[in-house]
């Protein structure tokens, strides 16, 4: 493959292909729809041929589910082998390689829970055909059988999924596939595209089809809906993520959603809930398996609480039984804190919010284990605000906390603004230090929601308008060092008029997943809570977009490069010959003809008629309109050797009698003589009854140059219109007795004018054809042609100003002529 080519593909893969962990290819599996089960055929022409081995190998993700199916087919028809890879994941859990409707070659198990735990698995399947042996490797573990029968070449057609009878099919998933035989035979296929039926490999081919795909990238940008669900009384949320499991709760009912297979389970508590929920705020503690729910405030006296009435409980999610943790309650409601759970200290702090009219910069810590609130640590350094966010690294030596609405005073009344800086919180000295803070500009005011996840140098959290009515989450990733920020994803809806209204993000490191809980109130009661999810990496507008574009396939690529290069050398060519012509036009601009300066001893027969004597002296006076025409006479006949003077007598004074002609000539005649006695090498001389003019150097005459130019063809372009330029052909001179003498020159001229013309324009040398469209236009003032070469040679010279005079005069002058304009085709 060409250089050029190659480092056009690197870009061109470079730019479609985004981190492993966002590629993938689901299996579709709907229950009420055979034709909605996904069918991947890897190469849809023309199947390659493996010889020694056929090697395929990918990462694979297996369902979360109880499932049964097949996953992979091997079928070539010419050489009677049928191969089907099935999988078993209820319990029994293994892999099934059969030879189909004959029998099953190896069945290789393995541990459900742990590759489930690890996410992604390698598996590679090996069919070597020289030893006859088939190889699978399912995370490191190896399965192998002989078989005998096993050709030694392969062509088969690769499917995954649903073929033909074989319905059955396992929502698994799988990227990065790797198709290998001897020799060169090697195919790599990402899938990490984001639509298409067409299914391209790393070169950008288009090689595979694949029926009802599902491009996992999708997961990475779009939030799914998963669950809705309305209660009417008081109730909270929450999600467990070592089980994958949402819990959501009222007094005395539990709402269980799993992530996994989406499986929903409603129960009822043996015993309600001891605590009188209000705006079910909670955490769940995974190393105990308990979820706690709390309500900071709630009686303005103490005494008005009955003593049964905890204000902390927590939940036994494997018994479902409630206990009452804590009786102590705040001195105030706390709107929209933040909270953290720190495991290291076994405590769950909560920061800021809003309540009696104040806002608050305390850190609440909460000890789980003594089932009590400590004494309230007022971080001074930062800005009593609600509406914030609080997050812990994963060491639980720092406390984040992000964002907000406030004033320093913690007054409501001082008014409110919107914070978009960055605490640290040592946890063990609770010191408190400013990282960033950022100004928004025009932008518009969000405000995060109470928690956030650390993750390397960067923090994650949801932020929206919450003055909108109708508003929208947005995933917001910040850097720690700087604050430079970018949303992911697309966004959530969130109806944010009540002020109990709040959501919070959670995440699944297993399923590498975001999981998002809105829970939206109507009223100070009912409320509907929303589960959404989202897949790592998440991406930005511009990154999903960028993938969304499909690849470009190579043979596409090829060719357009191969029109590029054409057109770019065509383009080259025309600019290097435009170049060139212009060049050429430049210098044949200087191609310049001058009309030859008058010399001594010479009559010009082109444009007026003039004589120079041997002074170079303009003598043309001495001509009279009747000398002047015996003279154009003597040169027309001269090449027929002379003419006689009877023909003389006739053309000049056909109307007198005979003997006035005779003295009328003999009177010319001595006149001629005596005016060419002024001239060098011209005399009249009468031989045998005709008159004729005996030449010599130095005399010149214009037309007989011409003349022996024409006749010896020995003339150029130059030489012709040193003498053409001068004027039309006897333009003065207007007898009748002329008008063959130049009807028949220019008869023989026109033909020629009319080659030099076309050869001088399409040779460039524009300044020649002008003056031979002049030197034609003065033979036919109409000539349409020559009209036609003078537009375009003055067009070429950037003359269009002086073109359009010219034109619109030809037009004007060819009407009056013909009564109509011409079409100049």
């Amino acid at each position: 493959m060409p250089k050029f080519y190659k480092i056009l593909l690197l870009v061109l893969i470079i730019g479609n292909i985004i981190e492993s962990s966002a590629q993938g290819l689901r299996f579709l599996n709907p229950t009420d729809s055979i034709d909605g089960r996904t069918s991947y055929v890897v190469f849809k022409g023309k199947r390659p041929v493996f010889t020694q081995q056929l090697n395929i190998s990918f990462d694979l993700q297996m369902p979360r589910v109880d499932e049964v199916g097949y996953l992979l087919h091997l079928i070539d028809e010419k050489r009677g082998v049928n191969y089907n890879l099935f999988y078993d994941g209820r319990g029994h859990d293994w892999f099934e390689f059969n030879e189909e409707g004959k029998t099953t070659l190896f069945r290789s198990h393995f541990d459900k829970k742990a590759l489930l735990d690890k996410g992604w698995v390698k598996f590679s399947l090996c069919l070597d055909l020289d030893r006859k042996k088939i190889l699978m490797t399912i995370d490191g573990k190896q399965t192998q059988a002989q078989v005998d029968n096993l050709p030694a070449v392969l062509s088969p057609m690769i499917v995954f999924g649903r073929y033909d009878y074989l319905i059955e099919v396992p929502s698994a998933t799988i990227k990065n596939l790797h198709i290998q035989g001897g020799g060169a035979t090697d195919y790599f296929f990402p899938l990490s595209q984001s639509r298409s039926n067409d299914v391209y490999d790393q070169n950008q081919r288009k090689v595979g089809h694949v029926d009802n795909p599902y491009w996992v990238i999708n997961d990475c940008y779009h939030w799914q809906k998963l669950v809705s669900m309305h209660f009417s009384n008081n109730a909270g949320a929450n999600f467990h993520p070592k089980r994958h499991l949402f819990y959501g709760y009222t007094r005395d009912t539990l709402f269980i959603y799993n992530a996994d297979n989406h499986d929903i389970l409603y129960r009822a508590f043996s015993a309600a809930c001891p605590v009188d929920i209000n705006l079910g705020m909670n955490f769940i503690d995974t190393r105990s398996d308990r979820l706690y729910t709390y309500e900071v405030f709630k009686y303005d006296r103490l005494e008005d609480r009955p003593r049964d009435e905890p204000s902390i409980a927590s939940l036994d999610l494997n018994t479902f039984e409630w206990t009452p943790e804590s009786y102590d309650q705040l001195p105030t409601q706390l709107h929209h804190h933040g909270n953290i759970l720190d495991t290291l200290r076994n405590r769950f702090c909560i920061f800021g919010g809003f309540g009696s009219m104040l806002y608050f910069r305390n850190l609440n810590i909460y000890d789980i284990k003594e089932h009590r609130w400590e004494e309230a640590k007022t971080l001074k350094t930062c800005t009593p605000r609600y509406f914030t966010s609080l997050g812990i690294d994963s060491q639980c030596r720092y406390a984040y906390i992000f964002g907000g609405m406030g004033n320093e005073s913690g007054n409501q009344s001082v008014g409110r603004r919107y914070l978009y800086d960055l605490y640290q919180v040592d946890l063990e000295n609770y010191s408190t230090k400013l990282l960033w803070s950022l100004e928004r500009g025009k932008q518009q005011n969000t405000v995060p929601v109470r928690n956030m996840f650390i993750m390397g140098n960067y923090f994650y959290t949801l932020c929206y308008p919450e003055a909108l009515s109708e508003s929208h989450l947005r995933l917001c990733r910040y850097s720690l060092a700087d604050g430079s920020m970018e949303m992911l994803g697309d966004s959530i809806p969130i109806q944010s008029d009540k002020i109990a209204t709040n959501a919070n993000i959670y995440y699944d490191p297993i399923v590498d997943k975001f999981y998002v809980c809105v829970q939206e109130f109507t009223d100070d009661i009912a409320s509907t809570i929303t589960l959404y999810s989202i897949q790592l990496p998440v991406l930005s507008d511009a990154e999903f977009a960028r993938v969304s574009k499909l690849p470009i396939d190579t043979k596409l690529i090829y060719i357009g490069i191969t029109l590029f290069a054409m057109f770019a050398a065509a383009l080259f060519y025309l600019y290097y010959r435009r170049c060139k012509q212009k060049k050429l036009v430049r210098y044949n601009e200087k191609l310049d003809v001058q009309v030859a300066e008058s010399r001594a001893n010479a009559i010009y027969l082109f444009g007026n008629f003039t004589a120079f004597d041997r002074k170079n002296k303009d003598i043309s006076y001495l001509f009279t309109d009747k000398l002047r025409e015996l003279t154009c006479l003597l040169f027309w006949y001269n090449k027929r050797g002379g003419i006689s003077s009877k023909l003389i007598g006739t053309m000049l004074w056909g109307d007198k009698p005979a003997d006035k002609v005779k003295n009328s000539r003999s009177v010319i005649m001595n006149h001629l003589r005596k005016v060419l006695e002024e001239i060098d090498g011209i005399e009249l001389a009468y031989v045998d009854g005709f008159y004729q003019f005996i030449i010599k150097k130095p005399f010149y005459c214009d037309y007989l140059d011409y003349e022996h130019q024409v006749m010896t063809e020995t003339y150029t372009e130059q030489s012709l219109l040193s003498i053409l330029r001068r004027g039309k052909f006897l333009q003065s001179q207007n007898m009748p007795t002329l008008d063959q003498f130049k009807s028949e020159t220019e008869r023989v001229m026109s033909p020629i004018i009319l080659r030099l013309m076309k050869r001088t324009y399409a040779n460039s040398e524009l300044k020649l054809t002008l003056y031979l469209t002049e030197v034609m236009l003065y033979i036919d003032p109409y000539h349409i042609e020559a009209f036609s070469y003078q537009m375009k040679a003055l067009k070429r010279l950037g003359k269009v100003y002086e073109a359009q005079d010219i034109s619109r005069a030809f037009h004007e002058e060819y009407i009056k002529a013909f009564g109509e304009d011409f079409t100049n085709s």
